[in-house]
């Protein structure tokens, strides 16, 4: 009639959510290929993407350790340490405010409000070995969405696939940001990296995150050619050491078909999303390369967001308002998206992720 999970099988796909991590609720997500854990107490924000087979989890650890946070005390601070104090890297979702806080519809809404940092409600929806398929959701507290997903694991196949719905509960229309936001980082993110992206455009606003960029500011280019802070020719393609001692945001848009993927040469082993370009039509991607001067970097930090996201800069909500790049619902209305994360081996040159996670 219905399934029954059972935390206690060891083969095939299963699903435990009888775990705590770091003193967080969390889920535990498992084919033969894929271990992913997830926190939900914590924005159901993905913590580990390991890839079994090599033993390689692809996700960035920040330098603030995730600490049990029924002991974590803030000293201080403002909209913008309330994110960072708390970040531990990974990959979270951001629903409606994508960057520094917003004063919206009589709210202050603060650093990528409001779904990271909360708890999500969760099911289990299947539990075989098979497949395996658990829903999430959570309603914001100072905006009226509900934003529910469900996260499928298939026997024999290294993908994570996404389904994603927001809803506005609310009487009156309401503009928003969405996005995810994953990081990769070491071990997995080298120098023999190499990143691919369809043909889109490329553009570079200002020093967002400090003096130390390598980007030229105020442009825009033809994937993957830009202009280095020199003018000379940059190829996006190559990730950078360490050493270069940068950080840096570009945005990726007018792509047809949503797809990235990082590749490192040395390791043979990439990871890759694809994405409703219909409604995560920009792809944010910050490269935080040993750069950043004082809080909270201090220069500690390798890793790299590749971000789809529904709007653009990383400038808050008023900021895609006035540019037209914010998505808006009316009252009761329904917004749809589907993602999917696949780890690959050898080095393929990839041309396009499709949703059911194959390369092309």
């Amino acid at each position: 009639m219905f399934d029954i999970p059972n935390p206690q099988r060891h083969y095939g796909c299963r699903i435990n959510d009888q775990i705590q991590w770091s003193g967080y609720r969390a889920l535990l997500l498992q084919n033969e290929q894929l271990q992913i854990v997830v926190l939900l107490d914590k924005g159901s924000e993905i913590v580990q993407f390991l890839y079994k087979p090599l033993d390689v989890d692809f996700l960035w650890r920040a330098p603030n350790r995730l600490g049990d946070h029924t002991h974590f005390v803030p000293a201080g601070g403002d909209q913008n340490s309330s994110f960072f104090d708390r970040w531990s890297g990974g990959w979270f979702e951001v629903l409606p405010n994508g960057g520094p806080k917003a004063e919206y519809k009589g709210s202050t809404l603060g650093f990528f409000a409001e779904t990271i940092n909360v708890p999500w409600e969760y099911r289990i929806l299947e539990d075989r070995p098979e497949q395996v398929s658990v829903a999430l959701w959570v309603r914001t507290y100072r905006t009226p969405f509900l934003l529910q997903k469900t996260l499928t694991l298939k026997l024999g196949v290294p993908a994570l696939f996404i389904e994603e719905q927001v809803t506005n509960e609310g009487h009156e229309p309401v503009d928003f940001m969405w996005g995810h936001h994953p990081v990769v980082g070491e071990p997995f993110l080298d120098a023999s990296c190499v990143i691919s992206a369809p043909d889109c455009t490329v553009e570079i606003f200002d020093d967002e995150d400090g003096p130390d960029h390598r980007m030229g500011l105020h442009q825009k280019g033809q994937w993957p050619i830009i202009k280095d802070r020199d003018g000379k020719p940059m190829d996006l393609r190559q990730m950078p050491p360490k050493n270069i001692r940068t950080m840096d945001n570009c945005y990726l848009y007018g792509f047809k078909d949503g797809w990235i993927s990082v590749q490192n040469g040395d390791k043979g082993v990439g990871f890759g999303l694809a994405w409703d370009a219909e409604v995560f039509r920009y792809v944010w991607m910050w490269q935080a390369l040993g750069g950043g001067l004082g809080y909270p970097w201090y220069g500690r930090t390798y890793g790299m967001g590749i971000e789809p996201w529904s709007s653009y800069p990383c400038s808050g909500l008023n900021a895609a308002v006035a540019n037209g790049t914010s998505r808006q619902l009316g009252p009761g209305a329904t917004m749809t998206a589907w993602l999917t994360a696949v780890a690959f081996e050898g080095s393929p040159e990839v041309t396009k992720i499709n949703r059911d996670g194959t390369l092309a």
